[in-house]
């Protein structure tokens, strides 16, 4: 057969000498941590039968047990392969999550996080047999193993010597070590991230991986010509604006990581950890940007906040006391839509009479939310309290804590939309300003509406907001409006 007919195939070893397949299987070996896994890769890549199964080969990867207190690790990050290196040498919380140092990762070094990402552990070579650890956008595919929202620092990385492994745009396929060069004890006040050293600026994306970089550079530098006529003209359009390969400034960095981080999930409400794994979030996108603004600021209330906040709620509760008989059509009795929309002030909200419920909303909402927190039941045409009212009633900061667990409310898309408004509202914006730039947030996980988005969000969102309005005023100040956001948000 004429070799022209032949197409070319990359394993074919015509054109490679002796040494350049010892360099290919040195480096195959150092990619897969041993020759038997190298082995294994490369005989099921090509479906050959033998005593390595390279897929059942892949193994959990075992982590450190956590430390009872929070330390400093300083970790130097070196781009593979990069010549010359381009590093950053980093301080950072040893309880930090995976998913938190992801976002740290790309803020230091200087990505866009607009590609795929995954952490492979060590603790000493990046050994392809240990399965990665699960971004957001794996567990939304369906994956199973080890999420890295719930593995931390100091579960992958434990004496000095250690490596973790991070690859960034499985196209180019940028791979990252991070190795631990100190443990210290965690400075007071100190941020949970910050950039010590580094040298040289991040190539950019989409620029093809290592060899790419390097023939980019030489362009630039005049070691080589371009391939096309207008190759330069070409190259210098497509760079960032003012791209110099050589900048890099510490001070810039700790100011982007002064807000990178996305906060401690643990700590705040199961509802943003499912959002962020459903919409594939990050800290750099516009939704991990607003939970950052959400949980950036105090979350404590002091006893007399709890009070005022939960008054609506507590007066209710007196108001049905044992039992209320409801009218035929199921609604509050005239007499007391009358008394609730008087003493609870709701006039200054609401213009009416006040003294049908189905006419007073302020009422209407009061109750109706009252109901979906598992507060009031309906039963043989009476509104009764239920298990949990009884014990809460007089406790307005576990009754509160009881009201946070229960949001968002709603169906699917109304728990979405709910969540959003607490998040804004914990940010300080009003969620009627705040729907333009809810409508895409809602878009991103999946939901779309046959007419206005922005006005449908707004409306989804109702079941959340009437019990937020009903903690605290709408016309109250934002600050106030915001830290009982948070306070709802926060994980009791």
């Amino acid at each position: 057969m004429d070799d022209d007919n032949v197409i070319p195939f990359p394993g074919d070893r015509r054109g490679l000498s002796e040494d350049d397949l010892r360099e290919v299987a040195r480096d195959l070996i150092d990619k897969m941590g041993s020759p038997q896994e190298a082995m294994a890769a490369l005989m099921a890549t090509f479906g050959v039968p033998g005593p390595f199964d390279f897929d059942r080969a892949r193994r959990r990867p075992t982590l450190f047990p956590r430390r009872s207190e929070r330390v400093a690790f300083v970790v130097r990050v070196d781009l593979d392969e990069c010549k010359p290196p381009i590093w950053r040498r980093l301080r950072l919380a040893s309880d930090l999550t995976l998913s938190q140092v992801h976002d740290i990762l790309q803020v230091a070094m200087g990505w866009t996080d607009s590609h795929l990402h995954q952490f492979l552990m060590g603790p000493k070579t990046r050994d392809y047999s240990v399965e990665p650890f699960l971004s957001a956008y794996d567990l939304s595919e369906g994956e199973e193993g080890v999420p890295e929202a719930e593995a931390r620092l100091d579960e992958v990385l434990a004496t000095v010597g250690d490596k973790l492994f991070y690859e960034y745009d499985f196209g180019d396929s940028w791979w990252h070590t991070i190795r631990l060069e100190k443990v210290l004890g965690w400075p007071e006040d100190a941020p949970e991230a910050e950039c010590l050293a580094g040298r040289r600026a991040c190539p950019p994306e989409d620029v093809g991986g290592i060899g790419g970089y390097a023939e980019a550079l030489d362009v630039l530098a005049g070691r080589a010509e371009p391939e096309e006529p207008d190759g330069l003209e070409s190259l210098l359009a497509w760079l960032p604006d003012g791209f110099d390969p050589d900048a890099f400034s510490v001070e810039e960095t700790n100011e982007l990581l002064a807000t990178a981080p996305l906060p401690l999930l643990e700590l705040w409400s199961p509802a943003i950890t499912e959002l962020i794994a459903r919409a594939g979030v990050s800290a750099m996108s516009d939704t991990g940007v607003l939970i950052r603004r959400a949980t950036a600021g105090p979350w404590e209330l002091d006893d007399e906040q709890v009070e005022s906040a939960t008054h609506r709620y507590r007066h209710l509760l007196a108001t049905v006391g044992p039992g209320i008989k409801l009218t035929a059509a199921g609604y509050l009795p005239p007499r007391i839509v009358d008394a609730l929309y008087r003493d609870l002030e709701m006039d200054d909200l609401w213009v009416g009479k006040g003294n049908r419920e189905d006419q007073t909303y302020p009422v209407f909402a009061l109750r109706e939310s009252a109901t979906a927190l598992g507060l009031l039941r309906k039963s043989r045409g009476q509104l009764l309290p239920t298990k949990a009212a009884q014990q809460l009633a007089t406790n307005p900061r576990r009754l509160l804590a009881h009201i946070g667990s229960r949001l968002p409310l709603g169906r699917p898309h109304e728990r979405d939309a709910g969540l959003l408004a607490l998040l804004f509202a914990a940010a300080g914006t009003p969620w009627m300003v705040a729907r333009s730039e809810a409508a895409p947030l809602i878009a991103d996980i999946g939901w779309q509406s046959h007419g206005d988005l922005e006005w449908a969000v707004y409306q989804w969102g109702r079941p959340t907001t009437d019990v937020l309005d009903n903690l605290v005023d709408s016309d109250e100040s934002a600050d106030l409006r915001a830290l009982v956001a948070r306070a709802l948000l926060r994980r009791p």
